[in-house]
Formats: structure tokens, C-alpha cells, sequence
């Protein structure tokens, strides 16, 4: 598991705001580098990674796993070093006061965002709104207008904090630990056994409308496409019905918007080869990359696999290794299928 964690904390180090990524970049191993066919960056971003079959005529494959993460968007420089911002995704303003943040100006810069020390509140605590709070660098505002600029984007500074029991918390989880289980699927599956050519995209813009994967796929155009995200993991405050647990491997999505043939054939092979996995209904909406994807072109196959993860959209999301090193054996199952899914 060590290699696994050390390529989850590698992944989880870059800033990936969403709509902003391709600047941020993505940085490879030698390793995975060495494992690939093909590695580009399209005209929206994403990363497409390459693994060809042997086999002549092979279909196509697509993993997809979302690159890019929440943030802030810098609106207003202000007097003795504050910033406004507004988010960029989903922020739970609930954990946002006394975070840690990284502005990325011309030169990375830290900040903390500003928080009312307890004893001087007065009235009923409410859930703080994103324009009452600024982000403290410690800067004056002329040294500070020198760095960064109207646009420029900030998130939360990447703390990786290895857990007991092979848990990891940190920023970026969501979904950098789908990205990681492809990565590692890359770099140990032989390309002899590939029964598809793999198209594996490290894809952007799913915080904020989808266009990254929708272009790509359409592009593409594969035979199937797996989609892959993290759902929420079973905990206090979250219902069972919507909730995986951690350590019980990758879900399976039931869902009107998923093929239904790739969906049962999915689970039948994990059921053969004892992979251990769990399944939740999705009646509607998946709230994944599978809902432009699968109406790409002139329509996808469609699976998604979702991993358990705890405190989405925070600085502590919470995954556990012995799920990714499940989620990446799966992907291994379905490139490696001698029968058609």
C-alpha cells in the first residue's frame, strides 16, 4: 500500500482548480510514463492517457476519473492583505473559517481565512455566507496586487495525514483517489491481457458544468465507458441508503442513465472473480461525469463505480487504500473480460 499512498499524496499535492487545470498541470512518474502508449493534453485540458491491446481490432475502453477539485476565485484585493473571494464548486461554508489556504498568484502564497474568535460572537451562530469571509495573507495590499490578480484561484493548502488502518485524509480526495486507482491499474496491468485499447481520462471542469468530459467522450466515442467518483461513505448524519462503506471495496451504480446490460454484466464478473463490492441505487441523477458522457456522440455505454469517502467537499476527506487498490483490481476485470460486456 505504500506505493499507493505515495502516489495518492502525489496527485493530492496539485492544485487542480476546477476550470484551471491544465495551468496547475499534472505531473507523471517515470513509471507511468513508461506504462503508456500515448499521453496528450486536449484543447479542454484533459489528460488522455493511452494503453493499447495486442490484440488487433480491440475495442474501446474510457475511464474516466475527474482531476479537478473545489476552490475560490479571488474578486477583490483589500487593505492589509485580505482577499474576497467567491467558490468555485460546491464549498461546505461550514468549514471554511480558520482553513489554511493556498492563493496561486505568480508565486504560490498562504493564507488563512478569517475567523471570529469565540468569545466576541454575539446572537445565534449561523452558517457563514462565502462574501463575508476574506482570506488573511499578512501582506500589504501593495505588496500583495504585486502576486496576485483579480481571477487568480486559491484552494485548500494540501495536507496529507496518513490514518490508522490504511485510512488517509486530505484535500482533494474527491475524486484524485478514482485518478489514483487508474494510474495504478495502468501501471500493472500487461498489455498482452488487454482485451480493449484503454482510453483513460484524468478529465475537467465536473465541478463546474461537465464540458471537459463531454468533449473528450464525444471525441473518443468509445464502445463502453466507465465512469468512476466517490460517493458518500457510511458515518453519523449520513442515511443508509445513500451511503457505501469504507473497506467493503467499489460500488456499483444502479441507474436509470446507466446501461442496464453493462451494469448487470459488471457485477456478474466481480461476483466470478470475488471482488468484493457493494451496490446502490442512483433512481435518477448519478451527480457523475456519466450524465454527459453517456449521451455523447450518439450515446454511451455507461457504468459507474464509486468509492466510499468521508467529509466530501472539505479539507479532510477521508478514503481508504484497501477501496482504491479494489477499485483499480476492477478496472483490471473489465479491460481483461474475455466475454463481450
Amino acid at each position: 500500500m505504500t506505493q499507493l499512498k505515495e502516489r495518492l499524496r502525489a496527485l493530492c499535492s496539485i492544485s487542480t482548480v476546477s476550470g484551471f487545470e491544465l495551468a496547475q498541470g499534472c505531473v507523471l512518474t517515470d513509471e507511468e510514463k513508461a506504462s503508456l502508449d500515448e499521453i496528450k493534453v486536449d484543447k479542454m485540458g484533459n489528460l488522455i492517457l493511452v494503453k493499447k491491446s495486442k490484440k488487433q481490432g480491440a475495442k474501446k475502453l474510457m475511464l474516466d476519473a475527474h482531476l479537478d477539485i473545489i476552490g475560490f476565485m479571488v474578486t477583490e484585493i483589500c487593505e492589509k492583505g485580505f482577499l474576497r473571494v467567491v467558490n468555485i464548486g460546491g464549498l461546505d461554508t461550514r468549514v471554511l473559517p480558520a482553513t489554511h489556504v493556498t492563493i496561486n498568484g505568480k508565486e504560490k502564497l498562504f493564507g488563512v481565512i478569517t475567523s471570529t474568535p469565540p468569545h466576541l460572537r454575539t446572537g445565534e451562530s449561523k452558517v457563514p455566507k462565502i462574501e463575508d469571509l476574506f482570506i488573511d495573507t499578512g501582506m500589504s495590499k501593495e505588496k500583495l496586487e504585486e502576486i496576485v490578480s483579480i481571477g487568480d484561484t486559491a484552494s485548500f493548502s494540501p495536507i496529507f495525514t496518513p490514518l490508522l488502518n490504511n485510512y488517509v485524509s486530505g484535500v482533494g480526495l474527491d475524486d484524485k483517489s478514482c485518478a489514483c486507482a487508474i494510474l495504478d491499474f495502468l501501471c500493472s496491468v500487461d498489455s498482452e491481457k488487454l482485451e480493449y485499447d484503454v482510453y483513460a481520462i484524468l478529465s475537467v471542469q465536473e465541478e463546474v458544468g461537465r464540458g471537459g468530459p463531454a468533449r473528450v467522450a464525444f471525441e473518443l466515442d468509445p464502445d463502453i465507458a466507465i465512469i468512476t467518483d466517490v460517493n458518500f461513505a457510511k458515518q453519523e448524519g449520513v442515511s443508509s441508503e445513500e451511503s457505501i462503506q469504507c473497506g467493503k471495496g467499489p460500488s456499483v451504480d444502479i441507474s436509470s442513465l446507466c446501461d442496464r446490460r453493462l451494469t448487470k454484466n459488471i457485477i456478474k464478473l466481480f461476483k466470478e472473480n470475488s471482488l468484493e463490492h457493494q451496490i446502490i441505487c442512483e433512481a435518477g441523477r448519478t451527480g457523475t461525469n456519466n450524465e454527459c458522457i453517456s449521451i455523447s456522440a450518439q450515446g454511451i455505454r455507461t457504468a459507474v463505480l464509486s468509492l466510499p469517502l468521508k467529509s466530501m467537499h472539505t479539507p479532510s476527506e477521508v478514503v481508504r487504500l484497501e477501496d482504491i487498490k479494489a477499485l483499480s483490481r476492477a478496472f483490471e476485470l473489465i479491460a481483461t473480460a474475455k466475454e463481450e460486456l
